[in-house]
């Protein structure tokens, strides 16, 4: 169980959730002759410090189509499941993100904010694929980069974001919603687990086609 803190500002959340390691420009699906296409999405996860408790949290920030924020949810990942097998990187969580929130990301743009790509990554990236594919979401995997900080800050907030989040922090104040998860689907857990060692319930992974 986390220990309980005080509710966090959505600016807060925006930089636990590495929002504002990315600008609008970062949110372009596809540009071409007809217009600019924008995520809808943008996915991402990060480690709770201790004084937050322990696991992990996964957030899920929905943009709408004048790319400001809407809607922010967050989903708790406790310890335990960790140690019950479940892997920590955070390509694996990208797919457990996915299976959380399958319903409301189905046939949408979903961009995948990452903290490190270390090691292999091969089946990881094949568990998101497949993941993606089955709800008819298109996604991109980025790898987050920390903006500079500036010198100084005239934010009313005290952060010290660099200036290129100031545009962001704009579309973050807009967010008409926020809400949590408080409870994570077994399916999610045990289809998350099998994508990311199909060995350990191959049965189970067919309902997963291979792209």
């Amino acid at each position: 169980m986390l220990t309980a803190q005080p509710r966090k500002s959505i600016i807060e959340l925006a930089e636990d959730s590495g929002l504002f390691d990315i600008n609008a420009s970062d949110l372009v699906f596809e540009a071409s002759a007809n217009g600019i296409c924008y995520y809808d999405f943008v996915l991402s996860c990060r480690r709770c410090p201790a004084s937050e408790g322990s696991g992990k949290m996964l957030y899920l920030a929905k943009f709408d189509d004048s790319v400001n924020l809407e809607v922010f949810e967050t989903v708790h990942i406790p310890q335990e499941l960790f140690e019950d097998g479940l892997p920590q990187h955070d390509l694996g969580l990208m797919t457990l993100g996915i299976l959380i929130w399958k319903h409301v990301i189905a046939k949408s743009r979903v961009l995948c904010l990452v903290r490190n790509m270390d090691g292999d990554n091969t089946q990881p990236l094949e568990a998101l694929k497949r993941a993606t594919y089955k709800f008819s979401v298109s996604h991109h995997v980025q790898t987050m980069v920390p903006r500079r900080s500036s010198v100084s800050s005239g934010s009313s907030f005290g952060s010290n974001h660099s200036y290129y989040s100031e545009g962001m922090r704009m579309r973050i104040l807009l967010c008409q919603s926020r809400n949590q998860v408080d409870n994570i689907p077994a399916q999610a857990i045990r289809e998350t687990k099998a994508l990311l060692n199909p060995s350990s319930n191959p049965i189970l992974c067919l309902c997963f086609p291979i792209v």
